[in-house]
């Protein structure tokens, strides 16, 4: 999959190197946003406080912007988690609530800077919340406002709410913005996604039809040869000639063969990657437990196609919001558990793609069961011994047929 940029790799806290284009633009940006600082300074030295008292609270108003941009920073053009951000988000909301409340006046527009580090900074589902906080703090302030502002009383209702409307507003718009991005990178992702299935299909195909037209045309000149040189006995060099012929059919069938398998080749580890990015792609949380490692090539495989069909019913047919996939042994026998919380159905009648799999599994001395419940998803447990004849279930004449079930 390929990397997603600086800016959408941030949002999304995925690793990405940001660039120092990416990270000069958003220093101009943040630098930029501080000269709002301007009203409160200007506010502040209109009061007549004594200089001790002034310092102070612009040494309050110098911390909190370096805990500003310190956060932005980290959100905006840098990929660092949440868990990392976090201090200096406190910081900034303990700060700026503190100093808004104290002074009043004009540092009512310092929550909007509590408001702004929130929308870009923590989990989505705490934003609204943390906005609506924020414009709390900005009410409480701009409720007793101060007489040497100069507002007439007709003008307070409108200067409050249009307070009010820049702490929730901008913080909201921020909100937005952030997850704009976030359902751009979900869409670039799940493109790459069915590109790569895409691929992964149409090898299947060509794997298929490789061994279809030429292993058939093949294996008919093979038993023409056998009988052509039985037919041609009383004749050495015929009999010679006919038997190479023979020799090099049977050769490219092995080859063919061969070439086949390497197509269609695939292994437990693989389908785990692919049916997480898949999945993840698709907004469907991947919570993957694995206690059977190690296991023999043949059994591994085979796992490996029962993930895929388990992952590709999943992605089409559930509507889950998490997939679970658990490995585990059990005595000497080797459990692969798939369950999402889809919507379900409840059908019991597996779809061709199941069916399949449960006769290469049966012929593995395995066992495959499915379980659809509606409102409780689609559950599905493959049990194989440890040591299994797995490669007889993955025959190369053709390729696992993905038709689905239900869940």
């Amino acid at each position: 999959m390929t990397a997603p940029t600086p800016i959408l790799a941030a949002m999304s806290r995925k690793p990405g190197p940001p660039s120092r284009w990416r990270r000069a633009r958003w220093l101009g940006f943040l630098l930029c946003m501080l000269g709002f600082n301007g009203y409160p300074v200007s506010d502040l030295l209109s009061r007549g406080l004594p200089l001790p008292a002034v310092a102070a609270v612009l040494l309050a108003l110098a911390v909190l912007d370096g805990l500003w941009v310190r956060t932005m920073w980290l959100a905006l053009a840098t990929t660092a988690p949440a868990r990392d951000i976090a201090p200096w988000l406190a910081g900034v909301a303990l700060i700026g609530s503190g100093l808004a409340l104290i002074m009043r006046g004009q540092f009512v527009g310092v929550p909007i800077y509590v408001s702004i580090a929130c929308a870009v900074s923590l989990p989505l589902r705490w934003v609204l919340p943390a906005l609506t906080c924020a414009t709390a703090v900005a009410l409480v302030v701009d409720l007793p406002r101060p007489t040497h502002l100069g507002i007439s009383p007709s003008e307070v209702p409108n200067a409050v709410f249009g307070h009010l409307s820049f702490v929730f507003f901008l913080g909201l718009m921020m909100w937005f913005y952030r997850r704009s991005m976030m359902l751009i990178i979900e869409l670039r992702e799940a493109r790459v996604a069915l590109a790569r299935l895409a691929v992964t299909e149409e090898r299947l195909r060509f794997a298929r039809d490789l061994h279809d037209l030429l292993g058939h045309s093949l294996t008919t000149i093979s038993l023409k040869s056998q009988l052509a040189r039985r037919l041609a006995a009383a004749d050495a060099v015929v009999r010679a000639e006919i038997t190479d012929i023979e020799s090099v059919a049977q050769q490219a069938l092995r080859e063919i063969r061969e070439a086949v398998t390497g197509y269609r080749q695939t292994t437990l580890t693989d389908e785990l990657d692919n049916a997480r990015a898949t999945l993840a792609a698709a907004g469907i949380d991947v919570v993957v437990h694995l206690a059977g490692s190690g296991l023999p090539p043949d059994t591994d495989a085979l796992l490996g196609w029962v993930l895929r069909e388990a992952v590709t019913n999943v992605l089409r047919h559930s509507r889950a919001r998490t997939c679970r996939i658990q490995l585990t042994r059990v005595g000497g026998t080797i459990v692969l558990d798939i369950r999402d919380d889809g919507v379900g159905t409840g059908q019991s009648a597996a779809g061709n793609g199941l069916t399949g799999l449960s006769e290469r599994l049966a012929a593995a001395g395995g066992v495959l069961t499915t379980e659809s419940t509606p409102g409780n998803g689609f559950h599905l447990t493959a049990r194989l011994p440890s040591a299994t004849g797995a490669a007889q279930a993955v025959p190369t004449s053709s390729p696992l047929n993905t038709g689905q079930v239900p869940s």
